[in-house]
């Protein structure tokens, strides 16, 4: 009766680690994933930030007015 007794307890203990180490799994996979999708918003809002910038830098006071003036006139 307590050989039954110790291999109970055994295999409740086996399953509840599996259990256990799946949750904690799920919990961790969560976890890096939402930190990862915060790195990758972050580099992308640096990344759209420094092109606006170096966009602003070559579209104010870039060369000749006359110049500028001309090369938008076939945009419009």
């Amino acid at each position: 009766m307590a050989d039954i007794l110790i291999w109970l307890v055994a295999a409740l203990g086996a399953a509840g680690g599996v259990v256990l180490g799946r949750l904690w799994g799920r919990a961790e996979g969560k976890r890096v994933g939402k930190l990862e999708g915060e790195r990758d918003a972050t580099v992308d809002k640096i990344e759209r930030t420094e092109r606006g910038r170096v966009a602003v830098r070559d579209g104010r006071g870039a060369g000749d007015p006359a110049d500028r003036l001309h090369n938008n006139d076939a945009r419009w």
